[in-house]
């Protein structure tokens, strides 16, 4: 019996088993929020949202604006809910993150303002200079490229911080009734469906985009290549966040900056090994050994996602190590992991 598959391995992880190159120039697929396209489900999204808004809640609103995103008429309600919920929780940096995430979505919304604040919460992240990147990006500003990328190499950390809003989403939608039901959800359960739901809403929302990031430091450009060091050093950042595609992407910088032949062996046998172990929990997923109140449960309880791959792995008995010739699976059209 296989039950309903949940979204792991950075909640999403679309096309990370491979690693290729094709990881610096496309965004993984994002998923919408788990909440049902037919008049039932958007009759229930547009109740909870109601409801949730009426609150003076942290929880409660990031939810209610997670739900509102795509309704009918929203105009910036998402937004607006958002931002009343960092008033009410100003120290909170998972939820500056995602209002700040989710202002690059709206024309006209100053991200780089709602950054600085984060910022000043959450000094040592990398993640807090990603929209100060990507606005010099756009403007094809090398002197800010170069700022914000120096800002990322002091970091000791890169946190989306998914495992706190997997919380909190499950917390606010604790306060409505349960999305209707799927008729294909034979084994779902009302407490199945809202964690599977809370962490559909973090992989459609809180995931940044990497890929001004993997530009600026990909090897082969006269502006990428002077930038090897302060690139390596957002690899070990990278290396240390809390979601497998922070890890990935940071392994990838890191074999792009490595310092001799050893030294990228290194990095392509942990990548390596990453990899693997994406390729067992996608084997034990949604299985008896997996089921998805299991899978999530022990997510939330870790605020590293290796971690807690690891300890699925391990409760599962299956091995950590890839045995020795395995290679990850490759996307149709990638270029194998070997390319520079």
């Amino acid at each position: 019996m296989r039950y309903p598959r949940t979204i792991s391995g950075s909640i999403l992880a679309a096309g990370l088993l491979a690693g290729s190159f094709a990881l610096a120039n496309t965004t993984p697929q994002r998923p919408g929020p788990q909440s049902d396209s037919t008049a039932a489900g958007t009759t229930w999204r547009i109740g909870a949202v109601k409801s949730l808004s009426a609150l003076q809640d942290a929880d409660a609103l990031i939810t209610a604006g997670a739900l509102a995103q795509n309704l009918s008429g929203d105009a910036g309600k998402s937004l607006s809910l958002l931002d009343r919920a960092t008033v009410i929780a100003p120290q909170a940096a998972d939820i500056g993150l995602l209002d700040v995430i989710q202002c690059g979505t709206h024309p006209g919304c100053d991200a780089l303002k709602r950054e600085a604040r984060v910022r000043s919460i959450d000094p040592h992240n990398g993640d807090v200079w990603m929209a100060e990147l990507h606005d010099a990006s756009t403007h094809a500003d090398l002197a800010r490229i170069d700022e914000a990328l120096s800002n990322m190499a002091r970091s000791t950390h890169f946190n989306f911080y998914f495992a706190s809003l997997g919380r909190r989403f499950i917390a606010g939608l604790n306060r409505v009734p349960t999305l209707p039901d799927d008729p294909a959800d034979r084994a779902g359960t009302p407490e199945a469906r809202r964690q599977e739901q809370a962490m559909s809403m973090v992989a459609a929302l809180a995931m940044p985009a990497l890929q001004d990031l993997m530009h600026a430091c990909q090897p082969g450009s006269t502006a990428g290549d002077a930038r090897h060091k302060t690139c390596r050093d957002i690899a070990t950042s990278m290396e240390h966040g809390d979601t497998m595609i922070a890890n990935l992407v940071g392994l990838r910088l890191h074999e792009w900056t490595a310092r001799d032949a050893g030294d990228r062996a290194e990095a392509v046998a942990q990548r390596r090994r990453l990899q693997w172990r994406m390729n067992q929990l996608s084997a034990i997923a949604g299985t008896p050994a997996l089921p998805p109140t299991k899978e999530i449960a022990t997510m939330l309880a870790h605020e590293r996602e290796v971690d807690s791959i690891d300890a699925m792995l391990t409760d599962a008995g299956r091995p950590l190590d890839p045995p020795t010739g395995w290679q990850p699976p490759q996307p149709q059209g990638a270029r194998p992991p070997s390319s520079p």
